[in-house]
């Protein structure tokens, strides 16, 4: 009875001992990055601007929710109608508890570094023993590939953690189908090098448990992003055709209640948005990619574009020292002198199996960029730990400190050495960009209205995207948009908005229609120059305004004997949560004046006995505007608003 209990202790003291361990390279991980972020000064660009409005848009509707009305949820998912919002959930708390800005959004990447670093030591531990599972965590944390997307607001690093997540619940899942799925490292023994017990059994519970695990993982994997397809397909798809084939009716059920249980996640948003996911795919993909100049499918740099930049996602150094590794297993094995990890049976097919796929469905996708492929380097990453187990200590460790060194290097440009940056991802210690300035001034200039910024150039630092981020900042009151994208529109752009900005020097990617949009603005009689603003970059940033704005508000006060009066304004006392509130207000006055008035109204909380909302929350007040009369019966106007 004692031996049969020595096995499992043996287990649960091992699996105890490598949390600190991985704790600590999470620590690690998390130091790094926020250290990053404290020194850099950067705008976000293109995408990490658009992902960060989204995150702020949900922060903003998350503030009230409520989770019995269907309308609320139909609008929360409308809220991004492209992009899956589980990385912006995500983010809401981190900004109710840090503050909005960049360095609070960001925040949320130390939760998917948990989630990756985990996930990966799990399926390394599974697969083949403790060393291969925290190394694979660590070099996770040095990868450039992954430590690059880490540093921005992207959706690839969330996606890598998810995805990780979900092959490991697939792994398990499909490691309790297979009775023969067991170890291969006879010199061992049963525990192996780390004393960890590597062969498991469990009861048939524990295949329900990896069965809903696996279908939350799915779920939460499509609601981060569309392309986990990519890398999820291929090993699902193998696991239904064998368990097919060796006609496991029940296995093959449990398969089916896990795409179940991933519904519930993901139905409502797809449900909603399902037509412009289907009609942005193609802009998305084709012609980004014509656009961006990438080989077309019939050519072999489409089949060899991620292969050939593999050094540069995972480090030269880790690359070619963990494959002599891996060599130097194979001979020792084919020798009978076998000094690499335990491995579970097949567990380098498993791996191929998921990885050849990965990199098929990402070749196949004609819009190329490194980091879509990101999601497969912590499945590299194993396969990498394992390489280097093959190694001496000496060269192990060696390796290890040159990538260290040289993704220090990548990170801070201040360092020595700065020759040997081959994925440079610099922190910007520069002078600051004037986004919050620009929109602090539209701010003063018409406080009493929602402005849209005509932003004319496009430069990773000056962009609609990144103007209309820092506008959400400012209370959403300042909104940035492209203008002027084809030459038919430019007199209808330059009519519709007060607000422009124009740039000196290099405009970006910009239109071919950029410069006749520039001449509408700055030779317009109408527009007048507001102000401008030195770049860091030596360029300069304009803003023009219009001289005869089509709105203007001004704060005016009532007085007995103007030529309007609000008599006096009624509300229920008592209004169900969720519901519109009825306002019923009374107008006397003039009738020329009561049918051409316009009325803005500011409601905010006077009462003293109601909680007051945190001072970070800028919502404790909002603006109401509307014309006084709708359907006049009497020159004393009753009006009802919901």
């Amino acid at each position: 009875m004692q031996k049969t209990q020595v096995p499992h202790i043996q287990k649960k003291t091992a699996r105890i001992k490598h949390y600190p361990i991985l704790f600590g390279i999470w620590l690690l991980g998390a130091a790094i990055d926020r250290l990053w972020f404290a020194l850099d000064r950067s705008v976000p660009t293109w995408d990490d601007a658009d992902y960060l409005t989204g995150s702020m848009n949900y922060w903003q509707a998350l503030q009230h929710p409520h989770g019995f009305s269907g309308q609320w949820w139909t609008q929360l998912w409308l809220l991004s109608s492209k992009i899956p919002p589980l990385t912006y959930i995500s983010t809401a708390p981190f900004l109710n508890g840090f503050g909005t800005g960049v360095d609070g959004a960001t925040l949320v990447n130390l939760l998917f570094s948990a989630v990756l670093l985990g996930s990966v030591c799990a399926l390394g531990t599974h697969l083949f023993d403790r060393r291969v599972g925290l190394g694979a965590a660590g070099l996770c944390v040095l990868l450039p590939g992954l430590y690059q997307v880490r540093l921005d607001f992207l959706l690839d690093y969330p996606l890598a953690a998810i995805v990780t997540l979900a092959f490991w619940c697939l792994t398990m899942w499909r490691h309790f189908e297979n009775s023969e799925f067991g170890i291969r490292n006879s010199e061992l023994g049963e525990t192996g090098e780390t004393g960890e017990i590597l062969a498991s059994e469990a009861p048939q519970s524990s295949t329900w448990r990896w069965t809903i695990a696996l279908g939350i993982s799915l779920g939460l994997a499509m609601m981060v992003k569309q392309t986990a397809v990519l890398f999820l397909f291929v090993p699902l798809l193998g696991v239904a055709i064998e368990t097919l084939w060796r006609k496991r009716w029940g296995r093959l059920f449990q398969l089916a209640c896990a795409g179940l249980v991933s519904v519930p996640i993901w139905w409502g948003w797809y449900r909603t948005n399902w037509l412009l996911v289907l009609t942005s795919s193609k802009r998305a993909t084709v012609d980004s990619a014509i656009a961006e100049g990438d080989p077309s499918l019939s050519s072999l740099d489409a089949w060899t574009y991620y292969l050939e930049r593999l050094p540069d996602l995972v480090s030269s150094p880790l690359l070619w020292v963990s494959l002599a590794g891996l060599v130097l297993s194979g001979v020792a094995f084919l020798r009978g002198k076998n000094n690499a990890p335990p491995r579970r049976e097949n567990a380098f097919r498993w791996l191929a199996i998921f990885w050849i796929g990965a990199y098929l469905l990402c070749s196949v996708n004609i819009n190329k960029d490194l980091r879509y492929f990101i999601p497969a380097l912590p499945v590299t990453a194993l396969v990498l730990a394992y390489g280097l187990c093959g190694v001496q200590r000496r060269v192990r460790w060696a390796t290890v400190a040159i990538a260290a060194l040289l993704g220090a290097i990548n990170l801070f440009p201040f360092l020595p050495l700065q020759s040997l940056a081959r994925t440079p991802h610099p922190v910007y210690l520069g002078d600051e960009w004037p986004h919050a300035e620009v929109v602090e001034e539209i701010v003063r200039t018409e406080p009493y209205l929602r402005s849209t910024l005509g932003v004319l150039p496009s430069t990773p630092q000056i962009n609609q995207h990144n103007f209309n981020y820092y506008g959400t900042l400012a209370d959403f009151q300042v909104y940035g948009r492209q203008v002027g994208v084809r030459s038919s529109q430019v007199l209808q752009d330059a009519r519709s908005l007060e607000w422009f900005l124009t740039k000196t020097g290099d405009p970006g990617s910009v239109p071919e229609s950029y410069p006749e949009m520039v001449q509408a603005i700055e030779q317009n009689p109408e527009f007048e120059f507001h102000r401008c603003w030195t770049l860091p970059d030596e360029t300069v940033l304009n803003l023009w305004h219009r001289r005869t704005p089509g709105v203007r508000v001004t704060k005016t006060g009532f007085r007995a004997g103007n030529g309007v009066r609000l008599d006096r304004v009624e509300v229920p006392d008592i209004v169900p949560p969720g519901l519109p509130v009825p306002v019923t207000y009374h107008w006397s006055g003039s009738w020329e004046d009561l049918r051409s008035g316009i009325v803005l109204l500011t409601w905010k909380n006077t009462d003293p006995n109601l909680p007051q909302m945190p001072e970070t929350l800028p919502r404790t007040q909002w603006l109401h505007d509307r014309a006084i009369v709708q359907n006049p019966k009497s020159q004393e106007i009753k009006q009802r608003d919901r």
